[in-house]
């Protein structure tokens, strides 16, 4: 595809740069657009159907062609370039367009500083940093474990984001696959019971000696202390539930949700990524 040598809705034409009508109108569109709130993407798909082409070999549109249209000050006029917009129309789009930019640099720290202060190493349980890796062109953002001696492999961040989306995703679409294991919960209590009995039969027997007795209070102790726990824990299964059922599935996994049901990102190592809910139900991704 041929870059454009100067702006679209322009041509030279004896020497001279002038407006062509048809395209300054697609450029007027573009900002009037932009200011009601449509994306980059949403401008491009409907200029891509008007048959208007921002190069001439093609008739496809994207993103930064919209992009650089809204950011290029000469469609408010100079020496060289006549107008096609108004100053205010122009400063008002990319008052907008700087406030997105703010906004989405906020987010993606925001959402790197919760990963990375709630992630651990797989396999030696160090903390994980956030680092830039290879050189030049072929540089790129990996999360690694923080100990230098520890074998376990690094990932790159775009993997680990698709990761972690699936499983979030996953959990979305099921929610059952948040329950948490309650094993033996019948017997706990069933122990429960026979301990409490047991006791009871000790304090009245005056041949029990105080010390066994009050052992077997320190037990019942913590049998009920299990019990109560993994009741607890239903609960915060519940809150996990509730939490998902207000989401749908997204190409990026949601901070809020995450913030409130995740408790620790195990990053790394073979599998690349495990996540721990906050009722200790791990997850891991498919595949």
């Amino acid at each position: 595809m041929a870059n454009r040598y100067i702006p679209f809705g322009y041509e030279i034409q004896n020497a001279e740069i002038v407006i062509v009508n048809q395209e300054a109108l697609l450029v007027k569109s573009a900002f009037e657009l932009y200011i009601a709130g449509k994306s980059y993407k949403t401008i491009a798909d409907r200029f891509e159907m008007s048959g208007i082409c921002y190069n001439k070999d093609s008739a496809k549109w994207n993103k930064n062609m919209v992009k650089r249209m809204i950011e290029n000050e000469k469609y408010t006029g100079t020496d060289e370039y006549p107008p096609i917009i108004d100053e205010k129309q122009y400063h008002k789009a990319n008052r907008i367009r700087l406030s997105k930019n703010i906004k989405a640099d906020s987010d993606k720290m925001d959402y790197d500083k919760f990963i990375r202060t709630h992630a651990q190493c797989p396999e030696c349980g160090f903390p994980i940093k956030r680092q830039r890796q290879g050189h030049d062109k072929g540089a790129y953002t990996a999360y690694k474990c923080s100990n230098p001696i520890c074998p376990a492999k690094s990932i790159h961040e775009d993997r680990l984001y698709e990761y972690l989306n699936g499983i979030v995703n996953r959990l979305i679409d099921n929610i059952v696959l948040a329950d948490a294991e309650v094993k033996n919960q019948s017997r706990n209590d069933d122990n429960i019971d026979e301990l409490t009995n047991e006791i009871y039969i000790k304090t009245i027997n005056d041949n029990t000696e105080k010390d066994e007795i009050l052992k077997d209070i320190y037990r019942l102790a913590k049998l009920k202390f299990k019990s109560y726990t993994k009741t607890d824990m239903s609960k915060v299964t519940e809150k996990i539930k509730q939490e998902l059922c207000r989401y749908g599935i997204s190409e990026k996994a949601p901070l809020p949700l995450m913030e409130k049901i995740v408790s620790k990102f195990y990053i790394g190592g073979e599998n690349g990524l495990k996540i721990k809910l906050i009722n200790g139900k791990t997850l891991e991704r498919e595949g």
